[in-house]
């Protein structure tokens, strides 16, 4: 039987605070942009910069985490899956989203206030040790 894998590894620079929300049954959940840079040095060896912006989804503690911790600017580590998703525009056109479902993020700011992911429905335990803060 054939396995497969979903998992992706970022690290970038958060673009706008997070968003929060809650689902119906009251289940938190935060959006946020992410953006990756690559560099190069192009055929006559000037510098060249892309960057790419990436959807982050964080459920349950996560979300709350994140809403306490995380604002535009904010540098993190970001360990999730690829989610995509179509809809129907008001115009009728279909549109298509990808987005990172958040499994762990881990600040890389340097703050000493740490926590850890837990299962939903968990209170984070807490630490002091190491600069980064996992969540």
């Amino acid at each position: 039987m054939a396995r497969s894998l979903n998992k992706v590894l970022l690290i970038g620079n958060v673009g706008k605070d997070p968003e929060i929300r809650y689902t119906p049954a009251g289940v938190p959940v935060a959006q946020f942009s992410l953006a990756t840079n690559e560099t190069w040095r192009d055929k006559e060896g000037q510098l060249q910069e892309s960057t790419e912006w990436h959807t982050i989804v964080a459920w349950r503690n996560l979300a709350e985490l994140a809403e306490r911790h995380i604002q535009r600017g904010t540098r993190l580590f970001v360990e999730g899956r690829i989610r995509s998703r179509s809809y129907e525009d008001s115009s009728g056109t279909k549109r298509y989203v990808f987005e990172i479902i958040a499994d762990s993020i881990i600040l890389l700011d340097g703050r000493k206030e740490q926590g850890t992911s837990s299962p939903p429905d968990t209170p984070p335990e807490s630490s002091s040790s190491g600069d980064d803060v996992p969540f």
